[in-house]
């Protein structure tokens, strides 16, 4: 940011603030599962693919609706859509309450893959963009992530005592709604704040409908492309690493409890990584060097993890601090790079949308492929799992050396 410049990001920290709680606690429900693996699976007489059937539920009508979602973002204003998307999610929440059966809950995962993410992921995104400069993007990106690890790490504390405490004095099933009813509540709470506290400022900027003809130039723009990309590798990281939960209980044989501090760890070295991330992308001349180091991070621990023999804990958690501490330093950097590509503000939603609904893929497949796996193969299915996923992280890297060969041809033709 050149002198005298005032920083937009400083200015609007307050609206940060907000969009950085709802962006946290409307994920609660939809992923709650995964850090109480095997208490889901026993209470709800579950297989591993049919928990695998409930992320890929979810990343289908997450995948339809990024597309569409980020097309209505780009029309009306993130109060509206962020709150609605909170309260309906609660609202789901509530209902899983009610001893649900299977067809019931496949119910509520789709509920779920409509509220919290049509419309929600892509408007916030862009309203992030809005908050901050040019030169203030990838900050804004690796704070709001790095936001979300610090609210994420409270609420699965509080979670886990509930958890805890409940399944002690009652039933894993009282202490699972216990926590089901925590992250309900506070998602209905704080999507009526959201509302009362934005502006529909977006409205005031942009109120002429997106034409078929923007969204045909998006489609043109070979940077959405090449990201979307990049970001299908990153993602399936995001996805898969609640494995490391049934791998820790059932391979390495760490209590329940102690599994579930497997995946939570993630969060409360999420701030950390996001926020050191965010501003060393601003910093470096590319932002795809960030990104080089942490798919090979990535790549080469998870490999590690795969044909690694008899592990003990301390390695293995070892091992997960380096893959963590890559995966949300340069998760967020993706959304920034947008404007380095070409992808204009005011289609910024659309693009948004459009390299989430393919870069968001892995929620889809990943998942149910990884209970097929499991239940066919057993523990020994974690091998081929791992080492799937590191591939996944090098054809990230290839992804890269793509997207810097765009650049460096776009900066030849812009000159």
């Amino acid at each position: 940011m050149s002198e005298g410049t005032t920083s937009r990001l400083k200015q609007n920290m307050f609206r940060l603030i907000i969009i950085t709680i709802a962006g946290a606690m409307i994920y609660g429900l939809p992923y709650f599962r995964s850090y109480y693996y095997d208490s889901y699976v026993h209470v709800y007489h579950l297989t591993n693919t049919q928990m695998g059937l409930f992320g890929s539920l979810f990343g289908i009508f997450g995948a339809v609706s990024y597309l569409f979602g980020g097309v209505v973002a780009d029309m009306i204003s993130p109060r509206k859509l962020m709150s609605v998307s909170l309260v309906l999610t609660g609202v789901g929440g509530l209902l899983h309450m009610m001893h649900p059966n299977y067809a019931m809950l496949v119910g509520i995962y789709i509920l779920w893959g409509f509220s919290s993410l049509f419309a929600f992921w892509p408007s916030l995104l862009k309203a992030l963009r809005q908050m901050a400069n040019p030169d203030e993007q990838s900050k804004a990106y690796g704070f709001m992530d790095g936001g979300r690890g610090i609210v994420n790490a409270i609420t699965l504390a509080a979670t886990l005592a509930i958890f805890n405490h409940f399944s002690k004095v009652a039933s894993e099933l009282a202490g699972l709604n216990g926590v089901i009813l925590f992250y309900s509540v506070f998602d209905i709470a704080v999507g009526v704040l959201l509302f009362v506290v934005m502006k529909d400022e977006q409205e005031e900027e942009h109120t002429e409908r997106i034409k078929v003809s923007e969204m045909l130039k998006v489609f043109k723009i070979p940077a959405v492309w090449i990201l979307s990309l990049t970001l299908c590798c990153t993602y399936s990281m995001n996805i898969l690493f609640y494995y490391f939960t049934p791998y820790a209980s059932n391979v390495l044989g760490v209590a329940a409890t102690g599994a579930a501090m497997v995946t939570m760890l993630a969060q409360y070295i999420r701030p950390i990584a996001s926020f050191t991330g965010g501003i060393a992308g601003d910093k470096a001349r590319r932002r795809s060097t960030i990104l080089y180091i942490t798919f090979s991070a990535m790549g080469v621990a998870t490999l590690c993890l795969a044909l690694a023999g008899n592990m003990s804990v301390p390695v293995f958690v070892a091992l997960l601090v380096v893959i963590y501490f890559a995966m949300y330093a340069g998760y967020s950097l993706v959304f920034s790079m947008l404007p380095e590509g070409g992808v204009p503000e005011s289609s910024a939603a659309t693009a948004i949308g459009l390299v989430c609904t393919i870069g968001y893929l892995p929620e889809v497949v990943a998942p149910f492929v990884a209970g097929k796996v499991l239940d066919k193969m057993g523990d020994s299915g974690y091998k081929p799992l791992f080492i799937g996923l590191a591939c996944m992280m090098f054809i990230g890297i290839v992804s890269l050396v793509i997207w810097d060969r765009y650049i460096r041809r776009l900066k030849k033709e812009n000159n």
